[in-house]
């Protein structure tokens, strides 16, 4: 258990470590806008890839240097070059993993570069109206958006708004001078810091509700110093480690300017969803109100099923649920159900009785239906599902035994929800946390001979073609009390169905490290029936009387069975 919270903490600091040309103003699209379109018809048939645009590929070496600010190769904590046009003509290797959907970095233009990194990453936001210029211009990113259209991928795009980046030091002293010690003061609890704020940064911009931009003021930020993360108002207040300074989300007004903001995206690039960061850093009321303001901005321009997918950074689903409550977030990343299920049970060795909750009993946490003018389908069936991501070490990374990686992805496109790849997966990526979980993708030569693309290319396929394992409802079948280094006949052994009539899937895992584990495993097949597994196509079982099936498998290996 100490591993799992140590994780949790190492996840949450790691969260805290996009294009001169602006968008057009005075509530009219900017020149060159799209056709909005809904290329969205169920959230649970889509697969996932994660980019961060930096790291992907660099289509377009004129922007490696903006202002001063160039790569560094090999420094991860810097920028490397990957960008839009870079992605772009990418976009086929993606497609031919399996993935239906790209979920890319921030686009927005960031603080450049600070003493201890770049803002490669785009959560230093600094200017909420224009692109990364990195990354390249407006239209670089409306082709990105129109090729993968044309390859039937849909994409979502990370927004962050908590916070802005260091746009402004603490003038404490007054004496219009910025010290080392004004950047990140100690918390005020009473009341904000009544100081003047000496601006690091030309004004950083927002869109406003009638389509003109303003400045960011003073009355926008909370302006209370470093936060404690651990303190629930220090976490909603205080500023974030590292200078990111806090906006003040609770004011009406800017949150009609953030509805504003991100609607406009959606209007100038025609993209398909937003992944939140930093969800629970801002009060509970604020996503009810954000997101069903968004929703119908976006309706109205005529796109529907536009995904809000959540990042909270909780262990306890109790924690996450309420986010999705009252017409508020549509999905979420599903975080308990890594901790407890891939972190605990496969890199671990933990039962899989200990997943249980996780797995299955949480749903009943979460509203039974989705949210007006939302994506349709409630939260619990749309979660994602993710091994890890940017903020976490690699799976391979924590354990570099290429079968666990295999059984990751066997859950990944098997559980209910749908799967969130991390890129690099396929190539094997090993990255130990922080900028080493970012590495550059074209060292790989974006191989898709590599054995691991190969194997999720192959599972994308077989959640392609069921129904059940796209839409169906998960049945827990077995979860052993022992886990993968005990010596009982089922340690490590989990199993369970998924179900949408007449179609089932029965997925069964040995994630014991040693041993081959088996039992016999209850099943809705009838008796008779003969399964085969779908990852292999040769083992078949015979559903004895009663609806069971025996099985035993080797260690560290799954059978995904159907009819």
């Amino acid at each position: 258990m100490r591993r799992l919270w140590a994780r949790l903490r190492t996840i949450v600091e790691g969260a805290l470590w996009l294009s001169l040309l602006p968008l057009g103003a005075c509530g009219s699209p900017a020149v060159g806008a799209p056709a909005i379109t809904t290329q969205v018809d169920d959230w649970r048939d889509e697969v996932i890839y994660q980019v961060l645009t930096d790291r992907f590929a660099n289509g377009d070496p004129s922007n490696d240097e903006v202002d001063g600010v160039g790569v560094m190769p090999g420094d991860l904590s810097r920028y490397q070059g990957g960008d839009f046009d870079g992605l772009r003509q990418h976009l086929g290797y993606i497609a031919r993993l399996g993935a239906t959907a790209i979920w890319i970095s921030p686009v927005t233009a960031p603080i450049e570069r600070e003493t201890q990194a770049d803002g490669y990453h785009g959560y230093w936001p600094a200017d909420l109206t224009r692109t990364n210029p990195h990354f390249g211009d407006l239209e670089a990113l409306r082709r990105l958006v129109r090729a993968a259209h044309r390859r039937d991928l849909k994409v979502i795009v990370d927004i962050v708004p908590n916070h802005m980046g260091r746009v402004f030091d603490y003038d404490l002293n007054r004496d219009g001078v910025a010290e080392e010690d004004e950047a990140e003061p100690a918390f005020s609890l009473a009341a904000p810091y009544d100081a003047p704020l000496l601006w690091r940064v030309p004004a950083p911009l927002i869109f406003t509700s009638d389509g003109s931009t303003r400045a960011l003021g003073v009355q926008d930020f909370h302006r209370r110093g470093r936060g404690d993360l651990s303190d629930p108002a220090q976490r909603r207040l205080g500023d974030f480690p590292d200078g990111l300074r806090d906006l003040a989300t609770e004011r009406p007004e800017l949150r009609d300017d953030l509805v504003a903001t991100y609607a406009r995206w959606v209007m100038d690039t025609n993209v398909d969803g937003f992944r939140i960061d930093a969800v629970p850093h801002i009060e509970r009321a604020f996503w009810p109100a954000f997101s069903s303001a968004l929703r119908e901005r976006i309706e109205a321009l005529g796109k529907q099923r536009f995904l809000l997918l959540g990042e909270v950074f909780e262990a306890d689903p109790r924690r996450i649920a309420p986010f999705t409550e009252d017409g508020g977030l549509d999905s979420f990343f599903d975080l308990p159900l890594k901790l407890s299920l891939f972190d605990g049970v496969l890199l671990d060795g933990a039962p899989p009785e200990t997943a249980r909750f996780a797995l299955s009993e949480a749903r009943t946490l979460f509203p039974t239906s989705g949210a007006t003018r939302g994506i349709g389908v409630d939260p619990w069936r749309a979660r994602a599902v993710l091994a890890d991501n940017h903020d976490t070490w690699r799976f391979a990374g924590e354990l570099a035994d290429a079968r666990v990686t295999r059984l990751a992805m066997t859950l990944l496109f098997t559980l209910d929800g749908f799967p969130s790849v991390y890129y690099g997966t396929e190539q094997g990526f090993r990255g130990q946390g922080g900028h080493e979980s970012r590495e550059v993708m074209w060292t790989s030569g974006y191989d898709e001979g590599a054995p691991l693309y190969q194997m999720i290319a192959h599972l994308a396929q077989i959640r392609r073609e069921s129904a059940a394992l796209r839409r169906g409802e998960l049945v827990v079948r077995y979860l052993a009390e022992t886990g993968g280094l005990a010596t009982a006949e089922d340690s490590g052994l989990l199993a369970y169905e998924r179900v949408l009539d007449p179609e089932r899937v029965l997925v069964v895992i040995n994630a014991h490290a040693l041993q081959s584990s088996g039992a016999v495993i209850p099943t809705g097949f009838p008796a008779g029936a003969t399964l085969v597994d779908a990852l292999e196509g040769e083992r078949r079982f015979v559903v004895a009387e009663g609806g069971d099936v025996r099985l035993t498998l080797s260690p560290r290996s799954a059978v995904v069975l159907r009819r």
